[in-house]
């Protein structure tokens, strides 16, 4: 039986809530480097409370696959044991097997107790320093890969988004890309516009930051001077896809500016009284969360009428079991436009991704896409992929000798909230998101994450505009009626409602 029919057939018969996380392994690393991203669910440790690795056990799938075994020679067939504890700790014992097992961070042991809210991040297992796995709990969905996606990944939330991007393709409403710095809010609206009807127009993309004050109308919206004509910003992505970057970093002035020319819906290039209607669907992107934004400002204004839908982009270490695969892929492809059609067979040591896969990232994934184009450029002529060690001493392990729980500032882990706590906590809390952010002791945007990430949850922003019609028309426009009818935030209903012209 492979691994795949094996984890479907107890997630039928055995897990009730399809949604309910199993601990996972994940090949981070192989000697095969095409085993990378390949999954298996420990399924006896979730019901039975043991469970065995080895060179033949258990096997490991992705793409729908046929599972396969580690089958490493140099990893021995005596197993390394794992046993479940009632307080859902993990104990990993390596008593009797050759292999030689580190948990990264806290030195060769021969037993590990792996605390809940390390298994939450995800721990990192090295096996004979060939390879590397990452222990999390995870919910088990098959691990579908896609070379030519823009949106690359096999964890839940690039699964979720990816989804998201479909749904989206089809419309032509305005979207807000949310997400820190480096995560891929721009390789997000371009995957939405690549999967639109404007796939075959301009995908124009403006870093706001950038204008200055003095040039913004002309640079924006176009100019003529002595029959000289510029086309601006939105003329250049007519028919296309428009994204505006980092919204909260453009000035006061061209916020306005912004705000005007969207409420009139066409622009006029400096130098001319031509009215050119704007002719592009207009995406913004954003790393602030929004309860950071100022009330009534005009920034929040222009986004209130930008933001008909949200796409929260979780960072990169939320979601680890992506950091191989991705790791891989830019080198192949900083391998390919370096050095051409020149083979690439260089293998990654596991000494090199256990640091990339317990480093914290705050770049995110264009952090690591240039540690990837580092590492191919040291990397020539050589027989592993190799790093300056001045730069590999700087990607320093996130925690303490291994132990998350030591670090007593941080929040509770999204990944922690399962969908009935969060339906449970959203109905307690009215669905307002600060306050079930605040209940749950996660953020308002890791919420947002977490509704994008379960089915069946959804905002104000998701609702279809015949359900609005129902709901308005059944409750009388009872906003209250309504909120528990649709279960979406009062206030964020009421101001959809608005933007579709009701009476409220």
């Amino acid at each position: 039986m492979s691994a795949t029919q094996y984890t479907t057939k107890h997630a039928v018969d055995e897990l009730v809530d399809s949604y309910q996380r199993v601990p996972m392994l994940v090949i981070a690393t192989h000697p095969d480097r095409s085993r990378i991203g390949e999954r298996a669910a420990l399924i006896d440790l979730h019901n039975e409370g043991n469970d065995y690795l080895s060179r033949v056990k258990p096997e490991f799938a992705k793409n729908g696959n046929a599972g396969r075994a580690l089958l490493d020679e140099f990893i021995s067939r005596s197993p390394i044991i794992f046993q479940s504890e009632p307080d859902g700790r993990i104990k990993l014992r390596a008593h009797s097997t050759k292999t030689t097992v580190t948990v990264v961070g806290r030195g060769v042991q021969d037993e590990y107790v792996l605390h809940e809210r390390e298994l939450d991040n995800g721990v990192v297992i090295g096996l004979n320093h060939r390879i590397v796995l990452l222990l999390k709990l995870l919910p088990l969905h098959d691990s579908a890969v896609d070379d030519n996606d823009v949106l690359f990944g096999i964890s839940s939330d690039i699964r979720a988004i990816r989804q998201r991007v479909e749904q989206l393709a089809s419309m032509s409403l305005p979207v807000m890309i949310r997400g820190a710095a480096g995560v891929g809010k721009q390789q997000a609206a371009y995957a939405i516009h690549q999967a639109s009807e404007r796939r075959d127009k301009p995908f124009i993309s403006v870093n706001l930051a950038a204008i200055h004050d003095a040039v913004a109308e002309a640079e924006l919206f176009g100019s003529e001077r002595d029959g000289n004509r510029q086309l601006g910003y939105f003329e250049q992505a007519n028919g296309g896809t428009i994204v505006l970057e980092d919204i909260e970093d453009a000035s006061v002035n061209v916020h306005r500016l912004l705000h005007t020319v969207l409420q009139s819906g066409s622009v006029v290039p400096v130098g001319t009284e031509d009215t050119q209607p704007i002719n592009c669907r207009i995406m913004l992107t954003s790393h602030k969360d929004p309860g950071d934004i100022e009330e009534n400002s005009t920034l929040s204004m222009l986004i209130e009428k930008l933001s008909a839908y949200q796409l929260f982009i979780p960072p990169l270490t939320e979601r680890r079991e992506d950091i191989g695969l991705l790791f891989d892929y830019f080198v192949r492809e900083q391998w390919q436009k370096l050095y051409g059609n020149r083979a690439y067979d260089a293998k990654i040591s596991g000494e090199l991704m256990s640091q990339l896969m317990t480093f914290h990232w705050p770049g995110n994934v264009r952090q690591l896409r240039n540690v990837a184009r580092q590492v191919v450029i040291d990397s020539r002529d050589q027989e592993q992929l190799h790093l300056d060690p001045q730069l590999l001493s700087m990607l320093r392990p996130t925690s303490v000798n291994g132990h998350w729980e030591e670090e007593t500032h941080v929040q509770r882990r999204p990944n922690s909230v399962s969908r009935n706590e969060l339906l449970e906590t959203l109905e307690s809390c009215r669905f307002e998101l600060q306050a079930t952010g605040k209940k749950l002791g996660i953020s308002r945007a890791s919420v947002y994450q977490l509704i994008q990430r379960f089915e069946g949850v959804r905002t104000a922003q998701d609702l279809s505009e015949e359900e609005i019609k129902q709901s308005y028309e059944k409750n009388r426009s009872d906003t209250e009626k309504m909120m528990w009818d649709l279960q979406v935030s009062q206030i964020g209903l009421r101001r959809r409602l608005k933007s579709l012209g009701y009476d409220i």
